[in-house]
């Protein structure tokens, strides 16, 4: 399994500083949500012998309309151009219909059945180019029943993935929402019980995530996942949320928490390839915090701290999932 992250750049910290420093404490690969991005990460990827997990904005609603409008072949052709390893492409993350307010939003069979077919003209693109990169589709929890199946609508998206990617985390609603998640995640740093049960139920939601791509044959990225260091947060301006973190709880927990998931990948013949965490480091300027969502926790989901200084001992986490 190779282990990577999500490194957003800004902050006063080049992206050629910290993913030098990534690789020195074990990280892999990274991923990116874009080819912007990707280009400007190129040169220290090459450098570090780093690989990519690439990025490919699809816009839902054009998706919905016409899903030729979101075949890009020139930028295909791009990503196989910059010289550097890349573990698959992920065409679109979290595609929704309803919007973004929690509860509204959907994944549909119209968005399963236009990405599908998106994914199978890149498949005819590279099959014809002689490339055997992996394509792939990064799902959120809304892909799924209330017993975690997913629904009947996503299985002709699946058979056109190479690889089913899911960002899953510990988490539920309230710890992502509003102020009130700064609580939720102290919970699960501090109180043994709670950290068990959620961690229960996220072993429930990967074990049959896995359970079902074992019978279809496919290997799984948990493209995005992690939990906050945060255990309170402080203001530094009307719009400037602080986290407070919990170092030592937050590396015992992220222990326990690699942990679960290398015992259930090998019941599982090691299907999952690749995970990606969701941040590198705290992102006190995340979209997420204030936009309608309200999630100010997102400052607090790095591996590092906002300087980029890690907050445990990250070698010992990537060792946990190799062995």
């Amino acid at each position: 399994m190779k282990v990577g992250a999500w490194i957003h750049g800004g902050g006063g910290i080049s992206l050629d500083e910290q993913i030098a420093r990534a690789a020195d404490n074990g990280l892999q690969t990274i991923r990116c949500y874009d080819f912007d991005y990707a280009e400007r990460v190129a040169p220290a990827l090459k450098q570090t012998a780093m690989s990519l997990l690439a990025g490919m904005h699809v816009d839902a609603e054009a998706l919905v309309r016409n899903w030729r409008s979101q075949v890009q072949l020139d930028l295909l052709a791009r990503y196989h151009d910059l010289g550097i390893p890349v573990e698959g492409i992920c065409v679109g993350n979290e595609l929704r219909e309803g919007g973004d307010e929690p509860g509204n939003k959907r994944f549909t069979a119209r968005l399963s059945f236009g990405l599908a077919n998106v994914l199978a003209t890149y498949h005819k693109w590279l099959d014809g180019h002689g490339y055997t990169t992996p394509l792939t589709y990064a799902m959120e929890g809304i892909v799924f029943d209330r017993e975690g199946c997913f629904h009947e609508w996503l299985w002709p998206l699946i058979d056109a993935c190479d690889v089913v990617s899911v960002n899953a985390y510990p988490m539920d609603g309230r710890a992502w929402f509003t102020f009130g998640a700064f609580e939720e995640s102290r919970q699960m740093l501090c109180d043994a019980r709670v950290r068990h049960d959620r961690l229960v139920l996220f072993e429930l939601v990967l074990r049959r995530v896995l359970q079902q791509l074992e019978g279809a044959g496919k290997p799984l990225f948990l493209s995005e996942t992690g939990f906050p260091s945060a255990v309170g947060y402080q203001m530094e301006s009307d719009r400037l949320v602080i986290p407070k973190s919990d170092n030592v709880r937050y590396g015992e927990a992220m222990r326990e928490f690699v942990g679960l998931i290398r015992r259930v990948n090998s019941e599982y013949g090691d299907r999952i390839q690749a995970l990606y965490f969701y941040e590198w480091r705290d992102n006190l300027y995340h979209d997420k915090i204030w936009n309608v969502e309200q999630s100010p926790i997102h400052t607090a989901f790095g591996l590092c701290d906002r300087f980029g200084i890690p907050k445990f001992d990250l070698r010992e986490m990537v060792e946990i999932l190799f062995h």
